[in-house]
């Protein structure tokens, strides 16, 4: 492994991962359909696809794009091919940050990689039936992608509010809006990251836990949001899954707009107990969280809304833009609209249907 300074990026190029379960039809049920999805997709998509970490899942890896627009329409078009395979199967594609039944069929992927990441982690990954989506933001430089690092830490909350689908687990109510979030965390190199001054000193840390045995590449390390020199991104991991276009679209162009104020706006360095607890609200309460900030407590609601008029006023977003991403932010996250579902239904088979691509 080799952390190198990077030069000659694609300036705030996009790209998405975003991992989805298949589900029998008639019960709902993770089944492993893989070979069966790669043997039948179309060949324009067949660099995009990859295994998960369990066999009844599936990664999106999207090309790069400058346009979100045209990002969301490849994922709708590559999302509708592979439905079009499963349902001669009388399968589904899903995604909700969690399962929500009780864990059954969840087996480990046939992955040297995962198999050694299971054995070295061992319960801490038992039912690790979780989704996320990964937001990649391009850099020209080293410099400029650390400057968003370190400046981005302070927002994450805002993203676990926003794509919070994950609060019925292995056949629980856990009351947590963004429970993938609290699993995610049981691993020793996730959650909220520390921050760098300098290159060297991440490239120093790198070192010593390879040279430590503990990592072998730099996808080893699961931190919310992560410098990545090979593409040369910033790779933002704190988001739940979601079949919410809509939804996903806005996630994209925040983490944009965040990127791009924090090459000119000053960086607001927080206590680590205060990034972690304003974390902890966002994951518990979705968008009914709250912020602790240096001028006080502010609602989730009102600091994205404030995010956003700003991205108004410098023009990146119109008019049109900003009007749909205020609704959004005023609507129930997905997770609030499960529990008002249940309450309804009593059914967790209807919080699957949920996260269905239809």
């Amino acid at each position: 492994m080799e952390f190198k300074r990077f030069k000659s990026g694609n300036n705030f190029s996009i790209g998405v991962e975003l991992e989805l379960r298949v589900l029998d039809k008639t019960n709902l049920l993770p089944i492993n359909e893989y070979e069966y999805i790669i043997s039948n997709i179309d060949k324009k998509f067949k660099n995009n696809i990859t295994k998960e970490f369990l066999d009844s899942m599936l990664e999106i890896n999207t090309p790069v794009f400058y346009d979100e627009k045209q990002l969301i329409l490849y994922l709708k078009e590559i999302i509708s091919n592979i439905n079009g395979i499963l349902k001669n199967k009388n399968l589904l594609l899903q995604t909700n940050g969690t399962y929500a039944q009780k864990c059954t069929n969840i087996n480990i992927s046939d992955n040297k990689r995962y198999k050694e990441i299971y054995d070295e982690h061992k319960a801490l990954l038992k039912n690790f039936s979780i989704c996320g989506t990964h937001v990649h933001i391009g850099f020209k430089d080293f410099e400029k992608a650390l400057k968003a690092y370190n400046y981005s830490i302070y927002y994450l909350p805002l993203f676990v509010a926003l794509s919070a689908s994950s609060i019925y687990y292995d056949g629980e109510d856990t009351g947590i809006h963004s429970f993938r979030t609290k699993i995610f965390e049981r691993l020793p190199k996730a959650s909220i990251p520390e921050y760098f001054d300098t290159f060297e000193q991440m490239q120093n840390l790198y070192n010593l836990l390879e040279d430590s045995e503990v990592i072998n590449s730099t996808k080893d390390v699961w931190w919310d949001v992560r410098i990545q020199p090979e593409l040369k991104t910033l790779e933002f991991r704190v988001c739940d899954a979601s079949n919410d276009f809509d939804r996903l679209e806005l996630i994209i162009t925040l983490f944009k707009l965040i990127c791009k104020l924090s090459q000119n706006e000053e960086l607001i360095k927080m206590p680590m107990q205060i990034l972690k607890q304003n974390l902890w609200s966002a994951t518990r309460y979705s968008m009914d969280g709250k912020m602790i900030t240096k001028n006080g407590v502010v609602k989730i609601r009102k600091m994205l809304k404030d995010i956003i008029k700003k991205g108004l006023e410098i023009s990146f977003y119109d008019k049109q833009s900003y009007d749909k991403a205020i609704k959004i932010v005023e609507d129930k996250s997905i997770s609030q609209q499960m529990i008002e579902l249940y309450k309804e239904t009593k059914d967790l088979k209807k919080i699957e249907e949920l996260g269905v691509f239809k």
